[in-house]
């Protein structure tokens, strides 16, 4: 009965997971379903001190994701303002992007954000169209490797939630 339990646990948790990918708080949705699972599932198996370390496992996954968009436009040159043009660029265009293609066009959006907002602020400061480019170009692949560092996260508290019930 326990890996059928776990198997349940995994295959919802794995449904949140792909919610990262769409520039969701699939980790923290997880994060709730596990915080019920300590409350009123069965005892010792998913217990408030392992919520508390997938807990900081989401936090680490949110800096992980913000680090690499950082590091990834400061790398193509961007200046402060363009990662900032790039974040907020990135969260705009998940919002905009995602009644389409089935809330995919979020990962569109947010990629294409993260390029558009950095290539713009870059462009705003004056910065000639191939240094803009190469800083939207850092941004877009920082933001890129942002969402499979943060994914990555959520698989792990998959894993990790699932080995409860099936050790």
């Amino acid at each position: 009965m326990d890996l059928l339990w776990g198997l349940l646990l995994g295959l919802l948790l794995f449904s949140f997971l792909w919610l990262n990918l769409l520039s969701l708080p699939g980790n923290w949705l997880m994060l709730g379903v596990l915080s019920l699972l300590a409350w009123f599932g069965p005892a010792g198996r998913i217990t408030w001190d392992f919520v508390g370390l997938m807990g900081a496992a989401a936090i680490l996954g949110e800096i992980m994701e913000l680090a690499a968009q950082v590091i990834g436009g400061k790398r193509g040159g961007a200046s402060r303002a363009g990662n900032f043009g790039g974040i907020v660029g990135s969260i705009v265009g998940a919002i905009v992007f995602a009644p389409f293609a089935l809330g995919l066009g979020s990962l569109v959006g947010a990629l294409f954000g993260a390029w558009t907002g950095c290539f713009a602020v870059e462009r705003l400061r004056q910065e000639s169209l191939q240094r803009a480019s190469e800083a939207a170009w850092g941004a877009f692949w920082g933001r890129s490797f942002g969402l499979v560092a943060k994914s990555a996260v959520g698989a792990t508290i998959i894993a990790m939630s699932i080995h409860r019930f099936v050790a």
